[in-house]
């Protein structure tokens, strides 16, 4: 059965620093509307972002530097079945009512309030746990989600739509999406079709406008505001410049 051995909700101000620490339980951090910051769990870090989830097992070293404002709730517990291994959970905010109301039994401590927080642990750890399956099942189709925009990036791409063929949420694909390859969806897709276009400056006689219309932009003014500032360049100024393979 799954034991709380502490419970806590407190404000964490903007530069707040936990140094790192251990507990001999483990520990749930359930971080609320506007916590922002690093969490460094064993040799990991993570970043810390409103509805987010931490987990730090017994003897686990972690600790947290703060840059926002916001409200943090500390769970310590007992849990002899515990699968799960440390980490961080972002877009979690489904878990936040179960958070809520162990915090409140604990504080009221009615009759049977134990009962109640074991079987409100019990149902975040499953939730953690089926939110790691998903990510397991995901890696795949986020391979292949990078894939279609490499194949596809001078076409009009709908990132609704990429999230809707993974299974998830528009900003629940696009914080998954980052965390694998660096940039969110937006950034790689523009990345790709800007080099796209530098490759067709440096090596063809098409014109800017034909360039900016064939590789997707809007126009040849968003090309070249994206050039300028990517690059440092405009349209131009690469085609003059053959050599420069940025």
């Amino acid at each position: 059965m799954d034991k709380l051995v502490f419970c806590h909700r407190q404000e964490r101000g903007r530069e707040a620093y936990i140094k790192p620490h251990r507990h001999e339980c483990h520990e749930l951090v359930f971080y609320e509307e506007g916590t922002r910051g690093v969490a460094d769990i064993g040799d990991m870090e993570y970043g810390i972002a409103p509805a987010s989830v931490l987990l730090a097992r017994r003897g686990t070293v972690h600790g947290e530097r703060h840059s926002g404002d916001g409200k943090v709730v500390f769970l310590g517990l007992e849990s002899p079945n515990l699968t799960l291994g440390d980490g961080l959970w972002r877009d979690m905010g489904i878990l936040r009512p179960l958070f809520r109301d162990i915090v409140r039994e604990m504080k009221e401590q009615e009759w049977g309030y134990e009962g109640i927080i074991s079987i409100r642990i019990r149902e975040i750890l499953v939730r953690l746990g089926r939110r790691n399956h998903k990510s397991q099942g995901s890696v795949q189709n986020l391979e292949y989600c990078r894939q279609y925009l490499e194949e596809n990036c001078m076409q009009q791409v709908s990132v609704g739509e990429l999230a809707e063929m993974c299974g998830y949420s528009r900003d629940r694909f696009r914080h998954l999406f980052a965390e694998k390859f660096g940039e969110f969806p937006r950034h790689y897709l523009m990345n790709l079709r800007l080099e796209g276009a530098r490759r067709l400056l440096q090596t063809t006689d098409y014109t800017c406008t034909d360039i900016a219309q064939m590789c997707g932009f809007t126009d040849n003014c968003q090309m070249t505001k994206m050039m300028k500032k990517k690059y440092g360049m405009t349209p131009k100024e690469l085609r003059g410049n053959k050599s420069a393979q940025i």
